[in-house]
């Protein structure tokens, strides 16, 4: 480990820890276990839905009941007034006729409203739900793509939610059927034996042949969902696929998503036609028969006119009800299909494994106000990270490509090994994610900017920005720029160039108040100029910083700087088929002093191969620096003065091989460099 002290930064203002809210769940509990069936009992009765859903079940079923009364209260006036000239009996029948079609059009009106409740109330918990899981704090091992997310918390909770509909409907159609097999069997037993028994003939045999709906459903809305998941990565990614002129690959790639899903959805689509067709071809002949049986019926002498009105009138009637019955099994297969995609995401193991329990009161009673603000141990490194309150600490890494994964695991968004990360002398497992980035305000390095204004952007609603960060971030100069903080960025941001948006996404985190801020290669779509200004600004701030960088620039500001090596690098990469809770450590310690080849070096100047430099100076391959001063192969350096082979030192002066150097408290202010490196 390297490092360098510049000068004194202004003190820091106190952070004053968030404890939770009142009434808030313990952080870090596992999600309750959803099955298809306890989906299905969320849209139908969770929140006392389930009563609402009764009332509306018994009002389709009278709905139902004055339309199959129709066509009997028609033979009845045929019957009763008609064939006997009775003008009386006919005024009473009409008025009886005329009250059930009143019944029948305010059921359906008041059931249909009162539906629509059920269902969007079912539809918004099982979305809520949904998304509850895909923003839970441990996050997901195997975490769906955006497209896919989309589908999951649209179509597929839509479709659940559905099942309320179905049980109305099939509960509805089922009285339909019962009514008029009852009024067949009063007037003649072998009708309403025959329609029993069809009925039941084609629920078994559209049984049968749904059988293989679920799977060509399911694969159907993968495919969908694949699609839209390839479509929503390419735009997002415009700007990047015209920058490198791969818009024939993206296309390529989109095709064959699109292709697949067509397949899919038409595979999926001609077997439920080729179902609905069965389905009425069935009922088309069975109500085929019961007509003719009824007509021959009615020839015999057996039954009345007004008698064989009914029953044809009832056979109309049936063959919607039927069909619909024939298309039960299909119903609830696609809904069970969308059920087991939503069951199989909140059944998703956690990244992250559950919280501890803490053994004395909350974890944060303990936090130490004279421990380090942060306190890492990198994986294979020996010597931890150590931020104290008001400082502004540089880490490079060894590999600028691991610069992700150090902010991921100071963000805490991977798993973590107990004790490698400690928050005011906490330990962070012992915090739970949701807790430690309410301290820890670590955003990925490709945040997202929101459609809307710069500073909807930039703090919560009526919150006021911070003119010290908008100075300290040069995000005042954007502001001024674009016309004011009220003026829009666009979809995505895309109004701003990408320093602009760096420069949005750093002030962000700068305004979340928490007690320590990391930012992740924040200035690398800046001009050197201004990188500079942010550089000075960010020391000027009084906050707690850790920057994760490569950067010169941004490293001679700090107040020291930690050098990763790139065996370090590999341990703190995630192996996600591990168990949640553990890191996958690759490498072996590294001894204090030395680094390997290939070692990033945050000093600026010229160098050899392989010799990356963030001061002044000029070092030999392989010779890590922070400071000014000539130095030999193999010589770590954190201050100016001239070394030789294999001498780390912490102080300026001359050093013999192999004699390492602490660092010297009585150094001379003249010695000590500015924040743009140069000496005073």
């Amino acid at each position: 480990m390297s490092t360098t002290t510049p000068p004194a930064r202004p003190p820091a203002a106190g952070h004053p820890a968030k404890g939770p809210e009142p009434g808030a769940p313990e952080a870090g509990q596992a999600p309750e276990p959803a099955s298809v069936q306890a989906l299905f009992r969320t849209a139908l009765v969770r929140d006392g839905r389930g009563l609402r859903l009764g009332l509306t079940a018994a009002a389709f079923m009278v709905h139902q009941l004055c339309e199959a009364l129709v066509p009997i209260l028609i033979g009845v006036v045929i019957d009763r007034a008609l064939a006997p000239s009775d003008g009386p009996a006919l005024l009473g029948w009409l008025t009886v006729l005329a009250g059930v079609f009143t019944l029948l059009s305010l059921s359906y009106q008041r059931a249909s409203a009162a539906m629509v409740t059920v269902y969007g109330y079912g539809e918004q918990a099982l979305r809520l739900r949904t998304m509850a899981r895909l923003l839970d704090p441990r996050s997901l091992r195997r975490p769906p793509g955006a497209g896919e997310a989309l589908s999951l918390v649209s179509s597929d909770t839509y479709r659940v939610a559905g099942v309320s509909w179905s049980v109305v409907q099939q509960a509805s159609t089922v009285t339909a059927i019962l009514t008029a097999s009852a009024v067949l069997l009063l007037i003649s037993l072998p009708l309403g034996a025959g329609v029993i028994a069809g009925t039941v003939l084609v629920l078994l045999v559209m049984r049968r042949i749904s059988t293989p709906l679920e799977a060509r459903g399911l694969a159907e809305q993968s495919s969908a969902a694949r699609a839209g998941d390839v479509a929503t990565d390419m735009i997002t990614g415009l700007r990047v696929v015209a920058g490198m002129n791969a818009h024939a690959e993206a296309a390529r790639r989109y095709r064959v998503a699109s292709q697949a899903s067509r397949r899919g959805a038409v595979a999926a689509a001609r077997s439920v036609l080729t179902y609905s067709c069965v389905s009425l071809l069935l009922s088309g002949l069975f109500l085929a028969a019961l007509a003719t049986a009824s007509g021959h019926l009615a020839l015999e002498g057996s039954i009345t006119i007004g008698q064989l009105v009914t029953v044809l009138g009832l056979a109309q009637y049936l063959q919607g009800s039927l069909a619909h019955v024939g298309t039960f099994a299909s119903n609830w297969i696609h809904k069970r299909a969308s059920a087991r995609r939503l069951s199989d995401l909140i059944n998703e193991p956690p990244l992250i494994g559950a919280v501890p329990g803490p053994r004395d009161g909350r974890p944060e009673e303990s936090a130490d106000a004279t421990a380090p603000a942060l306190l890492w141990h990198p994986p294979g490194h020996d010597e931890p990270v150590r931020l104290e309150r008001g400082e502004l600490v540089g880490v490079v890494p060894g590999r600028p490509s691991s610069a992700r994964d150090i902010g991921d695991r100071l963000g805490y968004r991977v798993p973590l090994a107990r004790g490698e990360l400690l928050v005011s002398g906490v330990d962070a497992v012992e915090l739970g994610p949701e807790r430690v980035r309410e301290l820890i305000a670590a955003p990925p390095h490709h945040g997202a900017v929101f459609s809307g204004t710069l500073r909807s952007n930039l703090v919560p609603p009526g919150g006021a920005p911070d003119p010290a960060v908008l100075r300290a971030t040069m995000l005042d100069d954007v502001i001024e720029d674009i016309g004011g903080d009220g003026s829009d960025v666009g979809e995505r941001g895309r109004k701003l160039s990408g320093g602009q948006r760096q420069r949005l996404l750093m002030a962000r985190a700068l305004h979340t108040g928490a007690a320590v801020v990391v930012l992740d290669e924040p200035t690398t779509a800046v001009d050197p100029a201004t990188e500079q200004r942010i550089a000075e600004g960010l020391r000027a701030l009084p906050t707690t910083t850790l920057l994760v960088t490569t950067s010169g620039i941004l490293l001679s500001a700090c107040d020291r700087v930690v050098g990763l090596s790139a065996e370090a690098d590999n341990a703190v990469r995630i192996d996600l088929d591990t168990d949640p809770g553990t890191a996958r450590v690759e490498a072996t310690h590294t001894p204090s002093g030395t680094a390997p080849a290939d070692a990033q070096h945050p000093a600026s100047g010229t160098a050899p191969a392989d010799a990356q430099h963030t001061a002044s100076g000029a070092a030999s391959g392989n010779a890590p620096h922070t400071a000014s001063g000539p130095a030999s192969s193999n010589a770590p350096h954190t201050a100016s003065g001239p070394a030789s082979s294999n001498a780390p030192h912490t102080a300026s002066g001359p050093a013999s091989s192999n004699a390492p150097h602490t660092a010297s408290d009585t150094a001379p202010a003249a010695d000590r460099p500015e924040p743009n490196g140069v000496p005073r």
